[in-house]
């Protein structure tokens, strides 16, 4: 299972938005700080703003910041924004299919379920303010380490 660099995409356009004080910030601005392509980066903001992890703002001035939701938004909603449910096996899916008919008491479909719910509840458990620290934080951190390198 591999995610999409969609999703890596905008975690980073997320934490971006909160380490900077979730200041208005132009597509092109962020399109380029991040290195996403402008063009990819419309299309994502347009599925982050429909799920309410951010707005925009129209004008002159305008640009994106985080919705008010967004501080406590966690890797899984944006996961699920971006790919959907997390389904890591077929039998796992709401019909439960299985080619033996024997997900009620198959031992794998056990061990994948109990995978999968604690994977889930792992990226649950982890909201994007954690990933990322804000911009005095960071300045604070670099500035210690390069003192203790002296």
């Amino acid at each position: 299972m591999k995610f999409q660099l969609a999703t890596d995409y905008a975690i980073r356009i997320l934490c971006y938005l909160h380490e900077n004080n979730n200041r208005l910030s132009t597509a092109t601005h962020l399109s380029e700080k991040l290195g996403i392509t402008y063009l990819y980066f419309m299309k994502l903001t347009c599925v982050l703003k429909q799920a309410g992890l951010i707005q925009s703002v129209q004008g002159c001035n305008g640009g994106y910041q985080l919705a008010k939701n967004a501080e406590n938004a966690t890797l899984y909603d944006v996961v699920k924004v971006i790919e959907g449910d997390i389904k890591i096996n077929r039998c796992l899916e709401e019909d439960r299919f299985c080619s033996r008919d024997a997900a009620e008491w198959c031992t794998v479909h056990t061990f994948f379920q109990e995978l999968q719910d604690g994977f889930i509840a792992r990226l649950d458990s982890v909201h994007i303010r954690d990933l990322c620290p804000k911009t005095e934080k960071r300045k604070s951190a670099a500035w210690e380490y390069a003192a203790l390198e002296v």
